[in-house]
């Protein structure tokens, strides 16, 4: 199917996409994961990580200046075979769908947790579900319009912090950096996971604008001042080992906020959350669908939804506790990370040797 300039996705529209799927539910435990594990002013480690990203995206744009907007399924199958790249495109799948069914059900453990004890969860998951499939059926263009409009509702919770800077304290800050960590690289997956979905953009490149690179960048900037701003305010507002000792320092931190027009900040702000968990699970969702397409083509794209989102619904129904969630979610978060380095080192492989081959050829026709 050709895309036309007026269907591609506009850089405004993937800025705003990238951050939405960006900055999950980790977000809640960020304070408390970069305290854990690097110690006094652990908030610095998101400034770290947020390079290794960068380098990360770097990569990508290189990936489709160089492919010449040509999907990665298209680059690499001009060189390798399908079939040998079959059980890496199901590892794809696998973890995508993985982690859209677990960050919906650790979600749902806490909503329940905090508002719906008595709720059984199959409700909220057929919720999701039913939301997933019809973005999903709309195609990626009506999926990113309608989370641009979503993430509307949800930029404007963070300016509720600007109530708590009375209650700020530079005096809580130590002149100690990364004293009293406890494993620097556990941490580092930990902190890159909040910056996790973004390498879905690779599936973009035959849908997007020649200038569309620099959205990969203003998304994840936005992502990384989100998150900056919300865990340096955490270790402003709490001692350290309040911060240590609370699994979600920013719900407590939303607690405190009074605000004379809104009653229970932190409870709108959680709900509100749901719009960025939807944009999540449905983007990864996306991006194993368009895996599958890649795989055959012969079967219509509603069936493969149908597939996907069943294979998500039972996987969000196993977890039976929060802490069953998070041991699934750190081992696919890992794997999606490995996936976020090894396609775009192994694409620009590909596009250097397809490149050396091009040159080799010209140079025999001018000799001949």
């Amino acid at each position: 199917m050709v895309i036309t300039m007026n269907q591609r996705l506009q850089p405004f529209q993937l800025s705003i996409l990238i951050y939405t799927v960006q900055n999950g539910l980790a977000l809640y435990t960020l304070p408390q994961i970069t305290a854990r594990y690097f110690g006094t002013n652990g908030w610095l480690s998101i400034l770290f990580v947020f390079f290794l990203v960068n380098v990360n995206l770097v990569m990508i744009a290189i990936m489709y200046k160089l492919g010449k907007g040509r999907s990665i399924f298209q680059i690499i199958e001009a060189t390798v075979p399908k079939w040998v790249m079959m059980p890496f495109y199901m590892f794809m799948i696998c973890v995508w769908v993985g982690l859209a069914s677990m960050i919906m059900r650790e979600y749902i453990f806490i909503i329940k947790i905090f508002f719906y004890p008595a709720l059984p969860a199959v409700y909220f998951v057929i919720f999701f579900t039913l939301l997933s499939f019809q973005l999903l059926t709309g195609g990626i263009h009506h999926i990113t319009k309608a989370l641009v409009v979503l993430t509307c509702f949800v930029i404007p919770m963070i300016f509720l912090l600007l109530y708590l800077i009375p209650e700020f304290e530079f005096s809580r800050f130590t002149p100690f950096y990364f004293k009293g960590g406890t494993d620097y690289f556990k941490g580092t997956l930990h902190v890159y996971s909040i910056y996790l979905g973004v390498e879905i953009t690779m599936l973009f490149f035959p849908m997007v604008d020649k200038k569309w690179t620099k959205s990969l960048f203003i998304g994840n900037f936005l992502s990384m001042f989100a998150s900056l701003l919300v865990t340096f305010m955490s270790f402003g507002f709490f001692s350290f080992d309040q911060i240590l000792n609370d699994l979600y320092p920013i719900m407590t931190l939303f607690e405190y906020t009074e605000v004379s027009f809104l009653s229970r900040a932190e409870n709108l702000c959680f709900c509100v959350f749901a719009f960025k968990v939807l944009a999540t699970a449905v983007i990864y969702y996306w991006g194993a669908q368009q895996t599958l397409r890649n795989i055959t083509a012969k079967v219509k794209p509603n069936l493969w939804i149908i597939g996907i989102l069943t294979t998500g619904f039972v996987l969000a129904l196993i977890p039976d506790s929060i802490g069953h969630v998070d041991k699934w979610l750190n081992w696919l978060s890992n794997c999606a990370i490995i996936i976020a380095w090894v396609i775009p080192i192994f694409v620009l492989g590909i596009l250097v040797i397809q490149m050396l081959k091009n040159q080799m050829k010209r140079e025999t026709e001018y000799a001949n």
